[in-house]
């Protein structure tokens, strides 16, 4: 129902539709064993336009990204940030809005920059609540090798807002 409502607020006022994007990022990063190797990954990542929250933890070797409202970033800008940095990104758990596609029985997510291929490996009952359209979802996007990040992962779904 606030979906509705929202839809037909923008539809009313002309805005157009609301683009597609990452909103939140959970990213493994390996080679991390020092305090001041966290810091300095902290001042990196903050220094990104579209962050609206930095967090990097050495004792889980994450860091937590809430991104803002409006963003542009990319799951691979903040790879290659981590990588600048002297670490490698590995795994992480992102939480997307966008675009849902189908396209000869493969699942898509895509965002304005981005496309995620829903993995084999998701639960045949998230699968079965996808449906073409907007959407808001959490997963985990699969480890690329930091040489070749590209701008399609592959995702494993474990929610549907």
């Amino acid at each position: 129902m606030k979906n509705i409502k929202m839809m037909a607020l923008i539809g009313i006022l002309g805005i157009g539709t609301i683009s597609g994007q990452i909103a939140r990022v959970d990213q493994e990063v390996y080679g991390m064993d020092c305090a001041p190797c966290a810091y300095g990954l902290e001042r990196g990542l903050k220094k990104m336009d579209g962050l609206q929250e930095v967090r990097v933890s050495l004792n889980d070797g994450k860091a937590y990204l809430g991104l803002a409202e409006k963003n542009d970033l990319t799951l691979r800008s903040i790879q290659e940030e981590v990588k600048k940095n002297g670490f490698s990104a590995k795994k992480a758990e992102v939480v997307l809005m966008g675009n849902a596609t189908k396209e000869d029985g493969q699942w898509y997510i895509e965002t304005d920059n981005e496309r995620f291929a829903v993995s084999q490996d998701t639960s045949i009952e998230l699968v079965q609540k996808l449906a073409v359209g907007r959407t808001t979802l959490s997963g985990t996007v699969q480890d690329e090798d930091d040489d070749n990040l590209s701008d399609q992962w592959e995702i494993i779904l474990s929610k549907i807002e």
